[in-house]
């Protein structure tokens, strides 16, 4: 039997709930007994020795009325000790309410987890334009998710391929999504294979992939680090709460986010500020793996914050259990560090997003070495330019007339900030936003970077030293090959998508990686 689709539109389904439900016992007590009746005894007035209840005018058996007022007591009182320290059953109820919350906007997953809408008059595939010949001419990485080009990787969807500046698909990697997120544990949610897909990636010097996976109606939607190699295989997997952008050194070293939930900490280093989160707190960090997935150490960022010389960054956060919210990492080569005093190869420059703040630190202990906070709003994927500098995406520090995002120049040397793109007077690209999320790839020889906005759904080049946009990606599909897979009609099969990456792959990267031609499909 095939199931019928109406025009679908990413929306969120927000849950009907009252905060405080009047379903407790003392709230029944009153209601259910303050107005019954005590029925007649039905024995012979002589039958039972037993003493005589009282029993007020209007009937209400009083004895009974005060023994549940005495058990409302005791439950509040236990109820307060609970939260107070901690006892039993407050982790529960603070795993469930942390659970319901991240639920309650629940997507509908009838579709692949990267559809923004439905849109009868989307184009089939990418369109793809050249807007200036300074374009570059390097291949990319596009990362993909469940279902994605069906055309290419009819079974399970595409997570990533390599194209040309024409849009011509090059390589591809399939992953059997329904075994490798058949059994990932301690999630809430709706957990079935296609609500997983990638957000991060980097392409190995072999051809394969290491993939940061978040989930879709999940909680916690930060889920674990995958390498497959160039076939689609799965080399090794981390169920540890990876999320967002990672970064891969060149000796294969990979630097990934991770967000572990802690409790009972009440002020942030031991200072008079309050973390405002009663419990599951999101303690952030960095968890460096060798090139063969073992775990080589973690770095606590949210101790670093704690041991830093500014203990004023944590005042103003938004959200009292995301204190921090590591979106990117990138690492400090040689050539960076020799342009920043105090700083040293192997450092670590990283975006917390709730801090509006872009830093370098220590790439052993997580020391704050940098600081740059302000300058940016909400921000995303800072990227080190040839001279020392970074290129940040500035999610909400833009002009609203011209969208609202803009990519900015962080200077950490004088602690500046310069708008690269968009300029005065420009309109190709514009208007620009992405409220959350997106990401910043720059070229190899560092002139251009490409900017992805995930909401809007599209990528462009720009030339770093005018702003200038030179090419430009907007991801649309035609799902067909998905609705016939999963026996839907839908009067609609094309459909707007998002985008988490778009990443240089230099002609020398792809022949060294037996990429193209070596392809099993």
């Amino acid at each position: 039997m095939k199931r019928r689709l109406g025009l679908y539109t990413n929306r969120h389904n927000v849950l009907n709930w009252q905060d405080n439900p009047r379903t407790d016992a003392c709230a029944a007590s009153s209601a259910d007994n303050g107005n019954d009746p005590v029925p007649d005894n039905p024995r012979h007035e002589h039958a039972s020795s037993r003493p005589v209840r009282s029993v007020a005018a209007g009937g209400m058996d009083i004895s009974f009325a005060l023994f549940v007022a005495a058990l409302c007591l005791a439950a509040m009182a236990y109820g307060f000790a609970a939260a107070t320290y901690k006892l039993f059953p407050y982790q529960l109820y603070a795993n469930a309410r942390d659970a319901y919350h991240a639920l309650r906007e629940i997507e509908p997953d009838v579709l692949p987890p990267n559809v923004n809408e439905l849109d009868k008059n989307a184009p089939a595939r990418p369109v793809i334009r050249t807007l200036s010949p300074a374009a570059g001419t390097e291949k990319l990485l596009v990362s993909g998710g469940p279902y994605e080009l069906m055309q290419r990787c009819p079974t399970f969807g595409c997570m990533a391929w390599v194209i040309d500046r024409q849009g011509n698909v090059l390589h591809s990697w399939e992953v059997d999504t329904a075994k490798l997120f058949a059994q990932i544990p301690h999630l809430a949610g709706k957990t079935k294979p296609e609500n997983f897909y990638p957000s991060g990636i980097a392409l190995t010097p072999d051809g394969g992939l290491v993939m940061a996976i978040q989930g879709r109606n999940t909680y916690p939607f930060q889920i674990g680090l995958v390498r497959i190699d160039r076939n689609g295989n799965v080399v090794w997997k981390h169920w540890n709460n990876s999320h967002h952008w990672i970064a891969v050194a060149a000796d294969g070293t990979v630097y990934a986010p991770y967000r572990e939930a802690i409790d009972g900490k009440t002020h942030f280093g031991g200072t008079a500020v309050e973390t405002r989160c009663k419990a599951n707190l999101g303690a952030e960090g960095i968890g460096v793996y060798a090139a063969d997935g073992k775990q080589l150490r973690r770095i606590s960022l949210l101790d670093a914050v704690d041991k830093s010389d500014f203990p004023g960054l944590l005042y103003g956060v938004r959200s009292g259990c995301d204190p921090l919210h590591l979106n990117s990492i990138d690492i400090v080569t040689p050539a960076i560090a020799a342009k920043i005093p105090g700083i040293t190869a192997g450092d670590l420059l990283i975006s917390l997003r709730e801090l509006s703040t872009v830093a370098i630190i220590d790439g052993t202990d997580g020391r704050f070495k940098k600081v740059i906070t302000g300058r940016s709003a909400a921000q995303h994927s800072p990227r080190f330019l040839p001279d020392g500098t970074a290129l940040v995406l500035d999610n909400q520090g833009g002009q609203l007339a011209q969208g609202g995002s803009r990519v900015v120049r962080l200077d950490f040397n004088t602690g500046t900030s310069t708008t690269v793109f968009p300029q005065p007077g420009e309109t190709a690209e514009l208007p620009f936003f992405t409220k959350t999320a997106g990401h910043i790839e720059v070229s190899p020889d560092g002139s251009r970077a490409i900017v992805v906005g995930k909401e809007p759904g599209r990528a462009f080049e720009i030339d770093v030293a005018s702003g200038k946009p030179l090419w430009s990606y907007r991801n649309s599909f035609d799902l067909a090959p998905y609705f016939a897979a999963k026996g839907i009609k839908a009067p609609v099969t094309r459909a707007q998508m998002k985008m988490w990456g778009v990443y240089y792959v230099t002609d020398a990267q792809f022949n060294d990686a037996g990429l193209g031609a070596a392809e099993k499909r």
